[in-house]
């Protein structure tokens, strides 16, 4: 008997500033999908990723982020031009956790954290 499929629809975070959060992604190249409030009075701002990846973020004002500071706890993204995004950021004035390098199987990556210091992998696409 084969295991039923499944696909990813999205991953969810907290964040404590969804407009910080929004911008930060839109430099990488995210689409604001959603931008509500729940029944709870809670913002949810969904955004989606070329090739169909969604991040969603839940800004609520008794709940506040805690990312783990490890880079091996950490969102990948791939990127079109990945020094002109490490240069848009920077301009910016975000945070690297590692600057430019080659990963492991020998391709350009870094670490950005984004507004609420969760640690994002940057990938040449």
């Amino acid at each position: 008997m084969n295991a039923p499929q499944a696909s990813l629809k999205h991953v969810s975070f907290l964040t404590a500033n969804a407009d910080a959060v929004i911008a930060f992604y839109l430099l990488l190249g995210a689409e604001l999908q959603k931008d509500l409030r729940t029944s709870e009075g809670f913002r949810r701002v969904v955004l989606g990723f070329a090739g169909g990846g969604k991040l969603q973020f839940f800004e609520a004002d008794t709940e506040l982020p805690r990312p783990h500071p490890a880079w091996q706890e950490h969102i990948a993204l791939h990127v079109s031009d990945l020094s002109a995004s490490i240069q848009q950021l920077k301009e910016r004035g975000a945070a690297f956790s590692r600057e430019l390098t080659l990963s492991p199987s020998g391709n350009p990556m870094a670490f950005v954290l984004d507004p609420d210091g969760r640690q994002v992998e940057l990938l040449q696409a």
